[in-house]
């Protein structure tokens, strides 16, 4: 029978109580942290993008009022919509402008992009490393997209979102969690090991927990939860994506935690087989070089 990971809030009064002893909540499954429990949810406003551009037949000017609401992020999203990162020979001035030549699709990665950015807040060396490694996800998502014929903003998303629990602990947990990121493990496994050793949780569960928390969409807490489990053809396709997509982009250089063991681009992308045409994946040294050229736009 699968159940499901539920949230927990702290009370009032512990929340009030300062120098309250931290207390661990327990839900159906899972040990939840309780600092965990207080981190507050993605940019709303990114939150409402992703609920309106569920629509295909969403309202352009209703979406350029809701990105208008939060003057910072509308203008981090005119300011990557002009970035190199697309190339347009003339500039945008307008959030109307950027979005009819971005596309729903672009508009809604860009703003996901900023709303990540937002909740990393001051960077790190580890906090960089993840958000790399996030990032790097989210674009391979986006380039492989098309084999399972799924939507490249949806695909981003995922992508951009499937580490969340990771970011999550270590904003809450730095102390904890700075051994376990900055350490060289045997392989994936023994990374989730070692941070249930520290803190009763992974991130995998960690991420599923907070998404579902933020009432995301719940093929997201699916991929937060499942993307290091071994690829099955019985997989969601979003899911069969990240998994694949997550083991390329520490492939190709830009891995969340450093790993002994490492699996070659060609083992990586076998699951992809069976759905590949004439065409086939790219090659690994362009899927480098076009990923490390579309990150350097989205540095935080």
């Amino acid at each position: 029978m699968r159940t499901t990971i539920v949230g927990t809030k702290l009370p009032p009064t512990v929340q009030r109580q300062e120098t309250t002893p931290e207390i661990d909540f327990k839900t159906d499954e899972v040990i939840i942290p309780v600092k965990l429990c207080n981190l507050p949810p993605l940019n709303a406003i990114a939150s409402q993008i992703l609920i309106l551009t569920a629509d295909p037949d969403v309202d352009m000017s209703q979406l350029s009022r809701v990105i208008g609401a939060d003057p910072a992020l509308a203008a981090d999203i005119l300011f990557l919509a002009n970035s190199s990162l697309f190339g347009f020979p003339s500039r945008m001035h307008s959030l109307r402008h950027a979005i009819a030549l971005l596309g729903l699709d672009r508009i809604k990665a860009l703003a996901m992009t900023v709303a990540m950015r937002g909740f990393l807040g001051k960077p790190s060396p580890l906090i960089h490393q993840c958000w790399q490694h996030s990032v790097a996800c989210a674009l391979v998502c986006d380039e492989l997209s098309a084999i399972f014929d799924i939507s490249s903003d949806r695909a981003y998303t995922a992508g951009i979102m499937h580490d969340i629990g990771r970011l999550g602990l270590l904003k809450t947990y730095p102390k904890e969690m700075t051994p376990v990121l900055a350490g060289q493990h045997e392989d994936t496994q023994a990374i989730l090991h070692a941070e249930r050793e520290a803190l009763h949780i992974d991130h995998a569960l960690a991420g599923s927990w907070l998404v579902s928390n933020w009432a995301f969409p719940e093929d997201f807490s699916e991929v937060c939860k499942r993307h290091h489990d071994v690829p099955s053809a019985a997989d969601s396709e979003i899911l069969q994506l990240v998994k694949v997509a997550c083991r390329i982009a520490d492939i190709i250089g830009y891995p969340a935690v450093r790993c002994r063991q490492q699996p070659c681009y060609t083992d990586a992308t076998s699951p992809l087989q069976p759905r590949l045409g004439r065409n086939g994946v790219p090659p690994e040294e362009d899927l480098r070089a076009d990923v490390t050229a579309r990150l350097a736009a989205l540095q935080c």
